[in-house]
């Protein structure tokens, strides 16, 4: 029982007696309740006061240390204090793993590859690595910005207030800028981690190779459509009609050909394509730029186009032959094939600076302007008709890119519609990357 309570209850059982004997029973009724109300008056008043004093003293524990209350008197007012005291202590404790664990969430944030950002419980950007400034625009000196004014996305706003309500992982995918993204957020401790993945080369990565099935299955098609009709128009005419066979038996060679350069093409661009390591070993650039020129001689002479080459005795460069090869011979071919009659092809080799600079130059068709930054896709052809007439597969000029840049080299495209265009290779003598 509360100590205070029972003197109070005594004083007022003591003073009901005195009063009782001296005084008649309506008085002393009177005065003795009129005692127990200021008696319980001031009971009440001191056990406020002692209630207010415990309250402030746990509401110091918030942003302070925590400081055990002392609580005396009856066991319900221990074991309050006990219970309280505990509290405290388990609060303290989190507090301090908090502390600790802060800087070093930062810290993570700032050490991972990918794009990440922290956000409080209240909405405001603590950290974000370099990668997210960059690809967020998020400047230094932002400070704790919102979340909307440091993601610049409704999308990926609501999915870190979507985690921190939910306390679950979100997933969403958005487009931000010219960037596909996709973040994950997730609660860290009382704080929201937010992970992103820039998805924008794998998309365009897919787009591509969408687009080549397409496009590989339409080239396919022609040549083996075609070579299907001549073999049913051969059943019939064979043995009855000499002339026909022969010019059916010509035509299934010509698209029995072009079949086989696709095929062949599609292969090396797969080749070209693969990241895998490379044997390179000194190869003389200069005899195989002489060597591809006099393979090309006779088409050249059928389409009455000079080729002239001008190179020194000997150009080496550490490299892959038959890549080295498919470079030349691809774009001396396309210089001859794609000239005019009586034009000219000039090819020159030579050393700079520690590369070999092939450079091709025809008086041909030329490019035109809007069609120079897309030459190097694969199945694109500035002219369609004339392309298929002779016999070209659309993946020349991106094999050759390829196999350029395998080697650590650059290509160059220069042209001028209706007087010609000039290809420019530099190739490091020496192996880079």
């Amino acid at each position: 029982m509360n100590p205070r309570l029972l003197v109070g209850t005594i004083l007022i059982g003591t003073v009901g007696l005195v009063v009782g004997r001296a005084m008649p029973g309506p008085v002393a009724v009177a005065i003795v309740v009129a005692i127990a109300l200021a008696v319980a008056v001031t009971l009440e008043a001191v056990e406020a006061r002692r209630i207010r004093r415990l309250a402030e003293q746990v509401n110091a524990w918030v942003g302070n240390e925590h400081r055990p209350v002392d609580l005396r008197g009856s066991d319900a007012w221990r074991q309050l204090g006990i219970a309280l005291n505990a509290l405290g202590a388990a609060h303290a404790r989190r507090g301090a793993n908090l502390a600790r664990e802060r800087p070093w969430r930062r810290a993570l944030v700032d050490s991972l590859v990918q794009p990440a950002l922290l956000f409080s419980d209240e909405g405001r950007l603590l950290a974000a690595n370099g990668a997210a400034r960059q690809l967020l625009g998020i400047p230094v000196d932002a400070g704790e910005i919102t979340v909307v004014q440091a993601l610049g996305s409704a999308a990926l706003a609501d999915a870190v207030r979507e985690a921190a309500g939910t306390r679950a992982p979100v997933t969403v995918d958005v487009e931000h800028g010219r960037h596909d993204l996709r973040a994950v957020v997730s609660l860290v401790g009382d704080q929201t981690l937010m992970i992103v993945h820039d998805r924008t080369r794998e998309r365009r990565v897919e787009e591509l190779r969408r687009n080549f099935v397409v496009n590989a299955s339409h080239e396919l098609k022609t040549p083996v459509t075609s070579i299907q009709t001549l073999a049913e128009a051969l059943e019939v005419v064979v043995g009855t009609d000499p002339e026909r066979t022969a010019r059916l038996v010509n035509r299934l060679g010509v698209e029995s050909e072009r079949l086989a350069r696709l095929v062949r093409d599609l292969l090396d661009l797969r080749r070209l394509e693969e990241r895998g390591p490379q044997e390179r070993v000194p190869v003389d650039l200069a005899e195989l730029v002489r060597r591809t020129a006099a393979d090309l001689v006779s088409r050249a002479e059928e389409r009455e186009v000079e080729l002239s080459v001008e190179a020194p005795d000997r150009a080496m460069v550490a490299g892959v032959p038959g890549d080295l090869e498919v470079i030349v011979a691809n774009l001396v071919g396309n210089a001859v094939q794609y000239n005019r009659p009586s034009g000219n092809v000039d090819v020159t080799l030579e050393s700079r600076d520690g590369h070999q600079v092939l450079r091709v130059v025809d008086t041909g068709i030329g490019i035109p302007q809007h069609d120079l930054a897309r030459i190097f896709e694969r199945f694109y052809r500035v002219d369609t008709a004339r392309s298929r007439e002779t016999g070209g597969t659309g993946l020349g000029l991106s094999i050759v890119r390829h196999a350029v840049e395998r080697h650590g080299g650059t290509i160059r495209v220069d042209s001028l519609l209706g007087e010609g265009t000039t290809f420019t290779v530099t190739l490091p003598i020496e192996p880079t990357g």
